[in-house]
């Protein structure tokens, strides 16, 4: 393993960022355009749903790389290098993303991709950084697939995949009573699908059984007939997120689903977002997978969380954290290489050992995975009477994480 180190936590007053907007007049103020010049800009095209079931979460995730490059600014740059934010647009499509990244690339010279969300929306962009010379920062995708057979040497993953969550549910579900028979309902794609599979492994590894597996297609609004498909037993996985999410636990405490089981798990189905719009304490005492909480209880965790809280007056969401992270990464590679150039960037990041909010991490060179823990909160009751997932348990890298994909060659 690569154990170069970079420090790349800043925490500092924020300055006013200078955004240029896709399809808006004007630019961001720049530098030499030549990315290896001293002082040259790092571009940053930013690729936001800003409508369909994800584009809460988009929200969340803009604001953690707007307020990560206000620091970086407030602070001189990267190295010197001023950071850039041009926002699009990816309507919620692999072909609207991947539009709106060729136009900010092609004519706004962005040279780094952060923000897609569903694995398939991300998989169509992956496809095309080599013919633009772009590398894309994957902040919440979690198909397994695209640091394994579909890996390219251009992403990096600074997100959790499927399987690593389901090895840290694993782990903890080991620590517990087994829950033997399982029922599991999950998005109709990648994410749903490896979701429901992993469990099955887990479930077959302790000599139980998941039952009743259904799936409902992304976007749904009425999952009345897939809820009268789960009858009750010791477990209920739930691998739906956004805004399906929501749909989803109003309508199942509507029916009283949810009171038919002992466990309930969800696979990031319970977030900042869904907590806040169900609102419903019968939620109280549900567990569920995170890839960083507010709560996360490391020193640059908590200093996160109070300069966000400091400059915007509430506390950073879930997925604030994701595009925090994912901005983290990029400026450990523009350090380690001494330069904003994709090229030089893609190759000091792999294998590089960085500070981020979640501590040491890991950029795993064989498929460009970030090896990090990863979290078991617990919806609990919030000192304001709303709810809250509060972490409870932490998972290693090394417990998550069994190794790189053999079908990913880089």
């Amino acid at each position: 393993m690569n154990t170069r180190k970079t420090r790349a936590v800043i925490l500092a007053a924020t300055l006013p960022l200078v955004i240029a907007l896709a399809g808006c007049t004007g630019a961001a103020v720049g530098g030499d355009p030549s990315a290896s010049s001293s002082g040259a800009p790092i571009r940053v095209a930013l690729l936001t749903d800003q409508s369909g079931p994800y584009a809460e979460f988009a929200a969340q995730q803009a604001a953690g790389v707007k307020f990560a490059a206000d620091e970086a600014n407030a602070n001189g740059g990267i190295d010197g290098h001023p950071v850039e934010i041009y926002q699009a647009d990816s309507l919620g499509t692999a072909e609207g993303a991947v539009s709106a990244a060729q136009k900010l690339v092609q004519q706004n010279g962005a040279q780094f991709i952060i923000g897609t969300i569903a694995s398939p929306t991300t998989l169509a962009v992956m496809q095309r950084l080599d013919s633009w010379g772009a590398l894309q920062f994957g902040t919440q995708s979690q198909g397994v697939d695209l640091t394994g057979a579909s890996c390219e040497a251009n992403f990096f993953r600074v997100f959790t995949n499927d399987d690593q969550i389901i090895n840290a549910m694993g782990a903890w579900l080991d620590e517990r009573e087994p829950v033997l028979d399982w029922d599991a309902i999950g998005a109709d794609y990648s994410f749903g699908r490896q979701s429901v599979a992993g469990l099955e492994q887990i479930v077959d590894g302790q000599g139980g059984t998941v039952e009743v597996s259904v799936f409902a297609p992304l976007g749904s609004t009425d999952f009345g007939s897939y809820i009268s498909q789960l009858n009750g037993g010791g477990g209920l996985l739930v691998a739906n997120s956004g805004g399906d999410s929501i749909n989803f636990f109003k309508q199942a405490l509507q029916f009283g689903t949810l009171e038919k089981y002992g466990l309930v798990f969800g696979n990031a189905s319970f977030t900042t977002s869904s907590l806040n719009a169900v609102n419903d304490a019968r939620l109280v005492g549900a567990y569920g997978s995170a890839n960083w909480q507010n709560t996360v209880d490391t020193p640059e965790s908590k200093a996160f969380v109070e300069a966000y809280e400091g400059a915007n007056g509430e506390a950073p969401a879930d997925f604030t954290g994701a595009g925090y992270m994912g901005m983290q990464a990029l400026f450990a590679g523009v350090r380690e290489a001494g330069s904003a150039d994709p090229d030089a960037v893609r190759d000091a990041l792999s294998g590089l050992t960085f500070d981020s909010i979640k501590g040491e991490v890991t950029m795993r060179a064989e498929d460009h995975q970030l090896q990090a823990p990863l979290y078991i909160a617990q919806v609990e009751e919030g000192d304001d009477g709303g709810l809250v997932f509060n972490v409870v348990d932490t998972v290693p890298a090394d417990q998550n994480d069994h190794g790189p994909s053999p079908e990913c060659t880089l």
